[in-house]
């Protein structure tokens, strides 16, 4: 007994010295703290400290996502993924909403400036899901602008409307007039994209006012900007105008950064407007900037100007210098390429040290584990010598009972497993039918409508040898008639009652509105009505939605998908549904199987896909 104290000691030992300390570093306190208000501020600290050791895994995670902060608050280009993928892949392990909701923002955040846009949408979505279960209105009202965004330069106005509505309700919460009067601004973008033009101006004009009463200039400049652009799509250069020389005057005191910007919308105006020797000055003043793409539309705008005045000596002196600059943006956007495929190979190599430091930590895992199978053992040990009594010898008719009842079983087992199988192949091939999916998707189908085909004759042939083996119990067991009789109507009660309950969640789909207008005329649904859904589902099978959360810890966008798969849509209709393309939706279906092998103590085998595993859930 008292080694059985001193294993149960060391046991506790181990489990203490896994328990590491969460007070982040001094310096990244600090930039955590500058982040909001003071990004430039906060960035300098992260440059310049030491960067945290990659062993351990909070700091350096912290660090990583800090740092990809920054640089966005200071309109830094992202140009890999690497440090983000670092800090989301820490934080979605760990019991802190706000750093996972905000690691999903920012690996959305990346993803736009890598032009993935499909994946920041993903990553947005995912983001919104996480922060709903915080007070972090900021980066709730955030995430919706950028959402909003990207279905505003999609075309999809409806849901780019829903998106900028969010943000303004959460910027309204926060009171914070530069977010409002943000909101306002995109509330005007997605105006104008549904060709409302009086309602956009009336946005931007709302905008500008209350970032004027708040003296917020990047407010200011933002509706400034947009509302000029409406204007001149309208021809009403005029009143473009007064508001580009309302955006220089601030840019002039407090954003020179971005003046040649403002100087290239003035003088392609006066180009519009006709005022040659102005639109000149405003070009020239263009010119004196380092971002090349602005130099090379001011050089095309001039060019124009020339050819217009017919002094083409000047237009082809302006036309070379244009192609050279347009020569030197390709030449960019393939060196952007080759730093991203480096950024690839840092990430890869930076994954390889981890790996490293996970075996170690496994190990140290093992060893915590034998401890506890050791202390295990010798319980077992314990508990055999104070029992030592054999169990009764069982009767041999109690033995035929006993193996008559498991054949029975095994039976009415196999049966049960045939008709889902054939429910199972019927499905898969009316989808194999219908889908636009990727080819590996219908690939995976087909096998599995094949390995079921085989499992049925692999079950049909044991049941035969079963039934053999049943017909000789029976020679023995005379005596018994009448129970082997009650047990053939119980299995053939089992299949009817399996078959009741397939036929009433068909009519319980049909009886409940919302899954019956879904089933029958599948169209995108809003956001708001997904909890009336899952209610649904809980009630056709009963606790659905709860037991996939407890069970497999899924987000409310994975809990679409499993609604979807259970409701037996295809491919191409869960994309309608949810507003994504055909492809994204095998994506989700691929990353909603990974997320439920971690779960899973036997993992779902290669060519069992998620559909055949839910509809059996």
């Amino acid at each position: 007994m008292r080694n059985t104290f001193y294993l149960i000691l060391c046991l506790s030992f181990l489990v203490m010295c896994n328990d590491h300390p969460k007070e982040l570093l001094p310096e990244l306190s600090r930039a955590e703290s500058l982040i909001q208000h003071n990004p430039d501020s906060a960035l300098m600290i992260l440059d310049s400290m030491e960067v945290p050791s990659p062993s351990d895994k909070f700091q350096y995670a912290t660090w990583c996502l800090l740092i990809t902060q920054a640089r966005d608050k200071n309109y830094i280009k992202h140009i890999s993924d690497s440090l983000i993928n670092i800090a989301l892949d820490y934080f979605e392990k760990q019991n802190d909403p706000v750093r996972k909701a905000t690691a999903l923002y920012y690996e959305g955040r990346v993803n736009h400036d890598l032009n993935n846009a499909e994946e920041a949408t993903d990553y947005y979505l995912r983001a919104r899901d996480a922060a709903k279960n915080t007070t972090d209105y900021r980066l709730l009202c955030l995430i919706n602008i950028h959402l909003g965004t990207l279905y505003a330069y999609r075309g999809l106005a409806d849901l780019a409307l829903k998106a900028y509505e969010n943000a303004y309700d959460y910027s309204i919460q926060l009171k914070d007039s530069t977010l409002i009067s943000n909101s306002y601004s995109c509330l005007g973008r997605v105006s104008t994209l549904n060709n409302d033009w009086t309602k956009g101006l009336d946005y931007y004009k709302k905008a500008i006012g209350i970032a004027e009463q708040a003296g917020s200039l990047k407010a200011l400049t933002l509706a400034y900007g947009e509302i000029s652009t409406v204007y001149s799509v309208l021809s009403m250069l005029d009143s473009s105008m007064y508001y580009l020389k309302k955006s220089k005057e601030i840019k002039e005191i407090n954003n020179t950064s971005a003046l040649s910007q403002t100087y290239l919308g003035i003088g392609e105006t006066y180009y519009f407007m006709g005022e040659s020797d102005s639109a000149y000055f405003y070009l020239e003043k263009a010119l004196n900037t380092t971002n090349i793409y602005t130099k090379c539309n001011a050089i095309q705008i001039l060019y124009y100007l020339y050819r217009d005045l017919g002094k083409y000596e000047d237009a082809i002196k302006y036309n070379e210098q244009y192609w050279v600059y347009n020569d030197s943006i390709d030449t960019i956007n393939r060196c952007t390429k080759i730093a991203e495929i480096q950024a690839k190979y840092d990430k890869e190599k930076m994954q390889n040290k981890n790996n490293q430091l996970e075996i170690t930590e496994r190990n140290n895992e093992i060893l915590g584990c034998s401890v506890l199978l050791i202390l295990l053992i010798i319980i077992i040990i314990i508990v055999y010598v104070y029992r030592k009594k054999l169990i009764n010898r069982i009767h041999e008719i109690e033995n035929i009972k006993k193996e008559l009842d498991s054949h029975l079983a095994r039976i009415h087992e196999n049966d049960v497993t045939i008709s889902q199988n054939q429910h199972q192949i019927d499905s898969l091939s009316l989808q194999v039918q219908n889908s636009s999916g990727l080819e590996i998707d219908l690939n995976n189908k087909m096998l599995e409508i094949k390995q079921l085909h085989q499992d049925n004759v692999s079950l049909q042939s044991q049941n035969r040898r079963l039934e053999g083996d049943i017909e000789k119990f029976k020679m023995d067991l005379r005596e018994k008639g009448r129970e082997l009789e009650t047990y053939g109507h119980v299995v053939l009660e089992n299949t009817r009652l399996h078959d009741r309950e397939k036929y009433l969640c068909i009519q319980l789909i049909n009886h409940i509105e919302i899954l019956n207008n879904l089933k029958s005329d599948p169209k995108y649904i809003e956001e708001s009505q997904w909890p009336e859904i899952f209610d649904s589902m809980n009630i056709v099978y009963p606790n659905l939605i709860d037991r996939l959360r407890k069970d497999f810890s899924l987000t409310d966008s994975d809990l679409w998908i499993c609604c979807l798969i259970k409701l037996q849509f295809s491919n191409s209709t869960m994309a309608r549904v949810i507003a994504v393309a055909p492809s994204s939706v095998t994506k989700r279906k691929q990353r909603l199987k990974e997320r439920i092998n971690q779960h899973l103590k036997t993992p779902l085998e290669g060519e069992m896909s998620i559909e055949a595993y839910l509809w059996k859930y």
